[in-house]
Order: C-alpha cells, then structure tokens, then sequence
C-alpha cells in the first residue's frame, strides 16, 4: 500500500510543473506523511536501513520516474536525501538508477559520500558504478580527493578507475597531482596511463606541467606521448607553450 501510494506521489511530482502547481510543496507534505507512516523513516549511519521501498515505481515509464525523481530530490535537505537510496539499489531502469545517484550527488554528507563510493565499489553495472562516481565528485569539497583515491585503488573495472581518474583531475591540490602521476609512472595499462594524462590536463598547476613534460621527453609508447602533447595543448600556461616549441624545434 505504501509503495502505491508513493508511485502515485511520483506521478503527481511530474505533473506539477504543467498544472501551474509548485512540486517543492507536494514533495515535503509527501515526505512528512511518510514518516508519520509505519515504516517511518530512520536517519542512521548504515545507510542500508532505509526504510523506502518504492516497490511499484518499477511499472512506471522510465522518463516519468526520472522526472518524478529530480522533483523529489529538489524538496530534500541534507537530512532527507538517503531515502533516495533504494532506488539505486533496486532492480530498476538504469536511467532511473542515474537519475537517483545524481541527485544523491548533489548533497556532501558523509552517508552520501560513504554510499555513493560503496556503489562505485561494488555495483556489477559499471555504467552504474562510473555514474556513482561522477556523482561522488560533485559531493566533494574542491580539495578533497581521498574517496576518489580510494575507487581508483580498489575497484575491480578499469572503467570505474578512468572515472576516478578524470575526477581526479578536477581537484586542485598537490595530493591529485600526485595520485596522476603515479598512475602514469607505475601503471602498464596505456588506457589508464592516458587518462591520467587527460585529467592532468584539467589543473593549470606547474606541477601538472612538468609531469606531462616528463613523460613527453620519455620514451612512453607513442600513443601515450601523444596524450601528452594534447594536454599541454589545452593548458594555458606558459610552460606548456613553451613545451611544445622546443618539441618542435629540436624535431
């Protein structure tokens, strides 16, 4: 009976922009009457206690349930989001799964974080587990980096690890560059070396510069000194620049 009722809410959510009714305020008078309901809803460390089910929203049409998703998630606090959570775990539509973990992404609280790297970690869908990882990175401060470090030491699929590796490149601080080139100078795998190179190519960090410089005058296979200079290329520094020059002008 809950889940129904819930399905119906979701359908309501969607409707509201086009019946001139405001989706925020459906959406909270939705969640307190849930948790004035038997399963009411326990905000705890284990985010696998949820108490949400959403059982029926796996008959509703896909693009529906998207929207009804991103409605729901806009009336969530931080305090709130976790009963998104099922809809990631449960059997259901990948783009409904996305749509959920992005939203999951938009809130920086440990259970979000601890969640979505648990879905990076463990999902057998690497789209899944690649799109919990861009979520993760969106949770993160500007600076912060270890749980990407962590999916990129742990997971299984190198997939999930180029992901972590392009997020990566988004942080500005030494402890990414650093992670970057590690994989550049210790990994085999050409793909994964290159991804590090693109991502080094996000910072305009010196250091980001000299390691790409490094592996330009390295004897890298072609293909990975290629991914170099396009880096360079899209760093608007100086070094780079001049990197480049004197590539070609000791050709």
């Amino acid at each position: 009976m809950l889940a129904i009722s819930i399905l119906g809410a979701f359908g309501l959510l969607a409707a509201m922009p086009f019946i001139g009714i405001h989706p925020g305020e459906i959406a909270r008078d939705a969640i307190a009457s849930f948790k004035g309901s038997s399963l009411e809803h326990e905000q705890v460390a284990d985010y696998e206690s949820v108490g949400y089910d959403f059982g029926a929203i796996e008959n509703e049409d896909p693009e529906i349930a998207k929207a009804a998703v991103y409605a729901l998630a806009n009336s969530l606090g931080d305090e709130e989001i976790s009963m998104l959570f099922p809809l990631v775990e449960k059997d259901l539509h990948v783009e409904v799964q996305k749509a959920a973990l992005y939203a999951i992404g938009n809130h920086d609280t440990a259970e979000v974080k601890k969640f979505l790297t648990h879905i990076a970690l463990t999902h057998e869908n690497v789209d899944l587990a690649k799109a919990a990882t861009y979520a993760l990175s969106n949770s993160l401060d500007d600076d912060e980096v270890e749980p990407l470090l962590k999916i990129l030491r742990d997971a299984s699929d190198a997939e999930v690890r180029k992901a972590a590796l392009y997020q990566i490149g988004n942080a500005e601080s030494n402890e990414a560059v650093a992670a970057l080139v590690s994989v550049i100078e210790n990994e085999d795998e050409a793909e994964l070396q290159k991804a590090a190179i693109y991502a080094l190519a996000n910072t305009d960090m010196e250091s980001a510069a000299d390691a790409l410089i490094k592996v330009l005058k390295s004897d890298a296979p072609t293909e990975v000194r290629k991914a170099a200079v396009h880096s360079l290329g899209n760093m608007d520094t100086d070094k780079a620049r001049r990197a480049l020059i004197d590539l070609l002008e000791n050709q």
